[in-house]
């Protein structure tokens, strides 16, 4: 039986991982006999010959990815080329030239609309029953081995043809070529060799990260369960709340077998914000955007919508910007429609007497006032803004509109305003109130 390209790598893996460079060589060659398109054996093609103290060669390799990757739609495989070059030569800085001005919000190859190419996985192609003696007649190893190795990975013919339009780079696109250069001059390369951790939730978020190759699951807890938010792959963006907020991060994101990450620290993008106005503008359109997809993704209130209706609903909610210390809520008044918290935190409290006691503090994705709206009654709690902020809001007439449109919706916060009545008032006369991050609606 033929062996699938995933077999063969992972022999290309074991051999990489156990120091066999020239093993780890002949099933490259084998691989890239089959399947010319294998960005996979091209760059551990290089990572080899780098190994090996072969670094003119490996250098060589590295361009090649680059160039083509760059002009054939995969830029984040380009850009991991890229900073592997940066170790040994400053000309990769024409790379980037060539990047930012075909990926830039100037270019006219970008198109929001064109579908982002796709290199076939490692599961879905099967190498020909020729590989087996194609590996009985390669050298053994040494220099003859090497140089068959780099000419292969050097050979543009079976790669991916160049496309007339370019699929946007997530925060990139939006930028134009001279902050687009600033930015990429400041990714780091972060490579992981299998199954692993790459942010836990709870804990501080410094940075993001764009997935150049790899697989990754994104997981974050619901009370006692741990709920899969989603399986990301090549061209995936995850961590962005790390650039507007410096609050833990709100999920747990590990690798499904090797990755190749971009990563972006916060400081660095601040610099840059702090030059350029453009990457400012760019990073707010962003992070709104991504924000408003995490939203539908974790709020039980969108997730019991369809698809279609999640998106229409969020059309119909307003932007609000926050003033820290704002009274969003006052307990007892009337409810004037529903809330999300798009950026920042707002603070829940409970009048007990003449004191505001604290019950929770809502962070992005949160949604608060539809208790007022389902019971018809007046607000359970005052919501004050924690700090500067933004948040989405449905008028209680819009409200009204939209439930009438989507009976799941009315079913799911009624669900929820039931349970919140009833654990707030546990709370209540236990005084052991809520913690900090747990989710609470009014």
């Amino acid at each position: 039986m033929a062996k699938t390209l995933a077999d063969m790598w992972k022999e290309v893996s074991q051999a990489f991982d156990a120091g066999q460079w020239d093993q780890a060589l002949r099933r490259c060659i084998v691989i890239l006999q089959g399947a010319p398109a294998c960005y996979e054996a091209r760059m551990r093609i290089a990572d080899i010959l780098l190994k090996q103290g072969r670094t003119d060669r490996a250098v060589e390799v590295y361009k090649v990815i680059a160039w083509h990757f760059i002009r054939a739609g995969f830029p984040l495989l380009g850009i991991a080329a890229v900073k592997m070059l940066t170790a040994f030569e400053q000309s990769y800085h024409d790379v980037l030239e060539v990047l930012a001005s075909l990926y830039s919000v100037e270019s006219d190859r970008v198109s929001r609309e064109a579908a982002r190419p796709r290199l076939p996985g490692l599961h879905e192609v099967e190498l020909s029953e020729a590989g087996a003696q194609i590996d009985r007649a390669l050298p053994l190893g040494g220099e003859e081995l090497a140089e068959l190795a780099s000419k292969l990975a050097l050979d543009e013919k079976g790669l991916a043809d160049y496309p007339e339009k370019l699929p946007a780079i997530p925060l990139f696109s939006d930028l134009p070529e001279d902050a687009f250069a600033a930015v990429l001059r400041d990714l780091k390369l972060r490579r992981m060799a299998g199954d692993g951790l790459v942010l836990r939730e709870g804990e501080p978020g410094h940075s993001f990260f764009l997935l150049a190759r790899g697989r990754v699951e994104v997981t974050k807890k619901v009370g006692q369960e741990s709920l899969v938010l989603a399986r990301l792959s090549d061209g995936a963006v995850f961590g962005e709340m790390a650039l507007v907020s410096r609050s833990p991060r709100t999920a747990t994101v590990r690798a499904l077998g090797e990755l190749d990450l971009l990563e972006l620290s916060r400081e660095d993008l601040e610099r840059e914000a702090h030059e350029l106005a453009s990457v400012e503008r760019a990073l707010t359109r962003f992070t709104r955007s991504r924000m408003l997809s995490n939203l539908m993704a974790l709020s039980a209130v969108f997730r019991s919508l369809p698809a279609e209706e999640r998106h229409a609903l969020l059309d119909s909610f307003v932007s609000m910007e926050l003033s820290k210390g704002q009274v969003i809520i006052e307990e007892g008044r009337p409810g004037i429609g529903l809330f999300v918290v798009l950026r920042g935190d707002v603070e829940v409290k409970k009048r007990e007497g003449d004191t505001l006691v604290p019950l929770a503090l809502l962070r992005e994705g949160d949604v608060f006032g539809e208790i007022s709206l389902v019971k018809d009654t007046p607000t359970t709690a005052t919501v004050i803004a924690g700090q500067a902020g933004e948040l989405l809001f449905l008028s209680r007439k819009e409200f009204e509109r939209q439930v009438k449109k989507n009976p799941a919706l009315w079913a799911t916060l009624t669900g929820i305003s039931d349970e919140r009545l009833k654990e707030t008032a546990r709370l209540m006369s236990e005084t052991d109130f809520l913690a900090d991050d747990e989710f609470v609606m009014i």
